[in-house]
């Protein structure tokens, strides 16, 4: 009786295995069916980690053979080249408590290949009867990789190395500024008083003399702020008191400020008033700069006998205002020049206007801290139109 029974728990065990083994191969021709849809080169290993089978792209990419393949140690596959401590760490030590490898990054020099890094994945199945594993040669991309790290190592670099360069040439700017400003200032002084008489009376040849000291003193001093304002810009010192004001009445100021000097040159200015009051919101002091500074451009750069007109409009979100002259006009080429610093355009006044090519530049780093913006329209010999345009008061 016992022998009988036990005879029919073999018989059950040995079915049982014969179906697991026919499982197993279903699985395996299952497997090997997707295996050869795969680009990468891919293997499938059994739990002896001994080929069962491997795609295409595994014979071609390791100039393999199926005969040296299948049924091989994975360490014995070409003439050993697989047996890397790395590898054999993988694959018997962390694959079995994992059963899953994701991105494993290997480096080796192989024999038939040369130096290569190969990207692992692999995954236990079948109550790890057989091993999935798929590599993937990423050498180009590592090199790729490294080299694009150390151009960035390389830029980072510089840009610091510049960054420096140009923090120590804003320091130098400043106190040189600083430096000039006092004597300059004191030499305008003098000149003052000894123009008014005080170191005694004075021919007319001298008053000449002085007269053409105080202007070049005074051209300095105009240097010296602009020198200093694109250096406290720079240092992000420039802050804003913002106020209500009014706009229009501030543009007429302006205009009067300047009256004497477009009347010298027999120019006009037309400014085209809103029929409402328009209420601006803005530190009043750096906006009348710009003002001031489009205006005095636009005479600087127009004939004698030109004109000018002024615009100025206001919408439920932006004040604008718009400077027009027929002046000589900007190359297209040469419109994105116009903001930068130290920038001068080449036109048949640039001779005969001086200037420290910082005014646009300065203008556009008020009307950037306002929020603002700055368009400009130009032809040659036909003109130029800069439009400003900044936020009106915030609704409460």
């Amino acid at each position: 009786m016992k022998n009988l029974t036990r005879q029919n728990t073999d018989k059950k065990k040995i079915l049982k295995q014969k179906d697991r083994i026919s499982t197993l191969q279903e699985l395996l021709v299952y497997y090997q069916e997707i295996t050869e849809t795969i680009r990468e080169p891919f293997i499938i290993l059994d739990k002896n980690l001994r080929v069962v089978t491997a795609n295409n792209s595994f014979y071609q990419t390791f100039k393999a053979l199926k005969k040296d393949t299948e049924k091989k140690s994975i360490y014995q596959l070409g003439n050993n080249q697989w047996d890397t401590p790395e590898l054999r760490r993988l694959l018997e030590n962390i694959l079995p408590k994992k059963r899953i490898l994701s991105d494993y990054e290997i480096t080796h020099n192989f024999p038939t290949l040369g130096h290569k890094t190969m990207l692992l994945n692999a995954r236990q199945v079948d109550h790890k009867q057989l091993i999935l594993l798929a590599i993937q040669d990423i050498t180009q991309q590592s090199q790729l990789q490294r080299d694009s790290s150390e151009m960035t190592k390389g830029l980072i670099r510089q840009h610091d190395k510049i960054k420096s360069l140009s923090d120590a040439k804003d320091e130098f700017i400043l106190m040189a500024s600083h430096q000039l400003r006092t004597p300059a200032t004191a030499v305008k002084q003098y000149i003052g008083m000894l123009a008014q008489g005080f170191g005694g009376k004075l021919t007319k040849m001298q008053k000449g003399m002085l007269s053409t000291a105080y202007e070049s003193n005074e051209r300095q001093l105009h240097i010296i702020e602009d020198l200093l304002k694109v250096a406290r810009i720079d240092e992000g010192k420039v802050h804003l008191v913002k106020s209500q004001y009014d706009l229009t009445k501030q543009i007429g100021e302006v205009v009067r400020d300047q009256f004497d000097t477009f009347e010298v040159r027999r120019q006009s200015i037309i400014f085209n008033k809103p029929s409402k009051k328009v209420i601006a919101y803005a530190d009043k002091k750096l906006m009348r700069m710009v003002l001031e500074n489009l205006l005095e451009n636009a005479g600087k750069y127009s004939y004698e006998g030109g004109k000018i007109t002024i615009g100025l409009k206001q919408s439920n979100k932006l004040n604008t205002v718009s400077v027009m002259d027929k002046g000589v006009g900007v190359r297209k080429k040469d419109l994105e020049k116009l903001f930068l610093r130290f920038s001068r355009i080449d036109n048949p006044l640039s001779v005969s206007v001086e200037g420290t090519g910082l005014g646009l530049f300065w203008v556009k780093k008020i009307l950037d801290l306002h929020g603002g913006s700055m368009q400009v329209k130009s032809r040659i010999n036909y003109g130029s139109t800069f439009t400003i345009s900044f936020p009106v008061l915030p609704s409460k």
